[in-house]
């Protein structure tokens, strides 16, 4: 009896450590794959560009992990701030600064996630627009510069930073494929998700 007890903890062991070691090498492929993602939208460059950098329009596709509120009305500017309120948390907590620091109007976009109490850099967006026929390609990177420095240092208490920054750029890679369909969806008027529009 206690051979076969023996015999299935060992089995759910290799389960659990199998499990674990698939998750990981799964998200160091995906945290690891820093090139762009494609969306394509039909509507023309200038449209994509109003949807994506216009304040008023910003909390209707950017909106899927809580609430955002822009600094200003209208087109952003180099310096504007977007304030993301994450979902079911205090107004005073877990807050991301996204930071405009480049405008090309009707090309490029490009925000920075900066720390508030040290200013660093955390994360960058950055939305490239193509006009490609009658439909525009928004090319979306998303990158971390605390990633590179986890991975640049040598020493052993940088690995729990790395598993740390790993994990955050994965969550910002997944919410940003999320609102390209948010977006996709908000300017070709349709339903994003597969959900009915109010």
């Amino acid at each position: 009896m206690w051979k076969w007890i023996g015999g299935i903890l060992l089995v759910i062991v290799l389960l659990i450590g199998t499990c674990t070691w698939v998750g990981y090498s799964k998200l160091q492929k995906f945290a690891g794959d820093d090139g762009p993602a494609t969306t394509m939208v039909g509507a023309s460059a200038d449209r994509v560009f109003a949807a994506l950098a216009i304040g008023d329009s910003i909390p209707e596709w950017m909106s899927v992990s809580g609430s955002v509120r822009p600094s200003r009305h209208g087109l952003l500017r180099p310096g504007d701030t977007l304030t993301v309120t994450q979902a079911g948390s205090p107004e005073a907590r877990q807050r991301a600064h996204w930071i405009v620091t480049e405008m090309k109007p009707g090309k490029l976009l490009t925000l920075q996630m900066r720390g508030d109490s040290l200013g660093i850099v955390m994360a960058s967006r950055r939305f490239a627009l193509e006009v490609r026929g009658d439909s525009t390609a928004i090319i979306s990177t998303v990158a971390s510069p605390m990633l590179d420095l986890a991975n640049g240092t040598q020493r052993d208490s940088s690995a729990m930073m790395s598993f740390a920054s790993k994990m955050m750029l994965t969550g910002l890679r997944v919410q940003a494929k999320l609102e390209m369909a948010q977006l996709k969806a908000h300017i070709e008027g349709r339903p994003a998700f597969g959900m009915p529009q109010p």
